[in-house]
């Protein structure tokens, strides 16, 4: 007998090679796989966004009392005392208001919200929800990106319920996240 008979070759040519199922149950798995990734990236990108924008309203919330304190004043300062107009950006609050730019160098910038977007409000504007209306002072996005980003955002800094407490979502247009700094203008 021949040591590379064509029988003896195609049967080890036939051992050497993957069959369809064997190649497709290859896909599947590595499908299933990439899938499982995905879900949890996105999770916890959310989860990072969540955790960016309260940041950004605790550091606006901090560097707003340090300038109110360090301005002398006993309650939250106006909108039209400090820039003149009323609901001012941070980017405004940043650029007019004297000394403002010791406490806060730049307005937030996450979740891809416009940092134009971030407000300041003490003008005597009135949020309903709950069983109270929310007056006083607070800081607010505009057109702020979806609810479920905003629940979480209410997780992290409230009661997880966004229409009663400290954050609230609605306004006019049905997609302003609103944080209250007081009810009452104290510091």
């Amino acid at each position: 007998m021949i040591a590379g008979s064509p029988d003896r070759m195609r049967r080890k040519a036939e051992r050497l090679g993957f069959t369809i199922v064997e190649l497709l149950i290859v896909v599947v798995v590595i499908g299933i796989l990439a899938a499982i990734v995905t879900v949890a990236y996105t999770g916890v990108t959310q989860s990072a966004n969540a955790s960016a924008v309260a940041d950004g309203f605790k550091k606006f919330e901090k560097a707003m009392r340090l300038f109110a304190t360090s301005q002398g004043y006993t309650s939250w300062p106006t909108d039209s005392t400090i820039t003149g107009g009323g609901n001012p950006n941070i980017a405004s609050l940043i650029a007019s208001a004297p000394g403002f730019s010791n406490y806060m160098q730049s307005p937030p910038n996450v979740a891809g919200i416009s940092s134009a977007l971030w407000r300041y409000d003490n003008d005597g504007d009135t949020y309903n929800g709950c069983s109270a209306s929310l007056a006083g002072t607070s800081i607010y996005v505009s057109s702020f990106p979806d609810t479920a980003l905003a629940q979480q955002v209410d997780n992290i800094l409230d009661d997880g319920d966004l229409t009663c407490g400290r954050m609230r979502w609605g306004g006019s247009a049905g997609s302003t996240l609103l944080f209250s700094l007081s009810n009452d203008g104290t510091l």
